[in-house]
């Protein structure tokens, strides 16, 4: 057995995931490892059957270059994206992608119990043999709404106050369990594998149920002293507008931009004839909209025209390259992206929006599941325990398992 550090295999397991695919010379560079370790580090992998040889590569000079990338039957993860709307659950492979989905109904305010919870996850292993459910290694949490020191979570949506999500979650299901906020999963997301891969600064939104964003600046998630950055749902968009938020205020951005506002407003103009929407239904108001419904238009260039301004206030302030934006927009692109760009050209200062993108998500609609399952992947790696599963390495006598591990964002 090859003597290799943990921050080597760590390093080259990451760059392997963010990358795909990629040769020695490249992960040398990546990781600022000198050429003797990553030869060691990857001998090791490969021989273990995590690092796979794809074939090779001519380079200018006329060597041969190995290309490399990740076995994706190394391990898998158990990826839970509490959307609010509905309960999604999916299977990832070792390189993140999803393999099986499994989505459960829900009724915000009803109440989220373990029970959903842990018949979406076994659902999802369903396609696994006996073999390949040893090899599931963590659970991935996207969640909605705060979590305290202690791990607690408090989500209006499913009825929970400082809930142990997680260490109730291990309980029942035996598995190490890693949270974090939806927008930051998604962000990461888009980071390593979607939208955001060659940048450095972006700001990720999402515009469902409510209103939120993520942020990263040179590389760096900016996650605020208590970790509850990104409540820009939360920003009084125009004092004028009488539109009442859950928060108790009026004027927030959430108030007129979330799912519920959009279609509360389409209900209003149009008159509410015929069978009610359902706020969870805002697609068919897209829908309407692209059909030439006024009330429809209405509501949603009003909804895409203050997205637009609170996303040229954030512009000002961040200086991104990148926006992108997920959530129920993602329903329709066409129909807001031509206003938020408007709003930006029109009330960022010129030079900050030189250069700047706003894009939908690459991932779609399963970008929550891809940052839960992602989140868990790059969790898992720097967990001594879980990383020496991974790599096949001997652990350390003295290092002793933990069954849950919360990820404070």
């Amino acid at each position: 057995m090859y003597k290799v550090s943990d921050t080597w295999l760590r390093k080259i397991l990451v760059v392997l995931y963010e990358k795909r695919q990629t040769t020695r010379a490249e992960i040398v560079a990546a990781t600022r490892l000198n050429v003797a370790s990553v030869s060691q580090a990857l001998r090791h992998l490969m021989d273990s059957g995590v690092v796979l040889k794809q074939g090779e590569l001519q380079s200018p000079a006329g060597r041969r270059r190995d290309d490399l990338k990740l076995s994706s039957e190394t391990g898998y993860f158990i990826a839970v994206d509490l959307e609010g709307t509905s309960v999604r659950f999916g299977l990832a492979n070792f390189l993140g992608d999803i393999r099986c989905r499994w989505e459960e109904p829900f009724a915000s305010g009803r109440g989220l119990d373990m029970d959903t919870l842990s018949r979406g996850i076994a659902a999802v292993q369903n396609p696994l043999n006996a073999r390949e459910r040893g090899r599931v290694l963590a659970i991935g949490v996207s969640y909605s709404g705060t979590m305290d020191r202690e791990g607690r979570v408090t989500a209006v949506n499913f009825g929970w106050e400082d809930y142990p999500l997680a260490r109730n979650l291990s309980s029942v299901t035996n598995l190490p369990v890693f949270l974090a906020t939806e927008c930051l999963t998604k962000l990461l997301a888009e980071r390593w594998l979607g939208t955001a891969r060659a940048a450095r600064d972006v700001v990720y939104v999402t515009v469902a149920n409510g209103v939120g964003i993520a942020c990263m600046a040179d590389g760096r998630v900016i996650s605020g002293r208590d970790g509850f950055a990104g409540e820009f749902g939360h920003i009084n968009i125009d004092p004028q507008i009488r539109d009442r938020c859950n928060c108790g205020n009026t004027g927030c951005l959430e108030a007129v931009v979330s799912s519920p506002a959009i279609v509360r407003r389409y209900l209003q103009i149009s008159g509410g004839g015929g069978q009610p929407l359902r706020w969870d239904q805002v697609a068919e108001v897209f829908s309407l909209a692209r059909a030439g419904d006024k009330a429809a238009l209405e509501a949603v260039d009003r909804a895409a025209r203050h997205l637009g301004v609170g996303l040229a206030n954030i512009a000002n302030i961040m200086n991104p390259e990148l926006i992108v934006l997920g959530g129920d927009v993602l329903h329709a692109p066409d129909l807001f992206l031509p206003r938020i760009e408007e709003a930006i050209e029109t009330r960022t200062l010129p030079r900050l929006r030189r250069g700047l993108e706003v894009k939908a998500s690459a991932l779609g609609f399963d970008n929550g599941l891809v940052g839960a399952a992602s989140w868990a992947f790059h969790k898992a790696v720097h967990d001594p325990v879980l990383l020496h599963r991974i790599a096949g390495t001997q652990e350390p006598r003295k290092r002793q398992a933990r069954r849950t591990r919360i990820a404070k964002t």
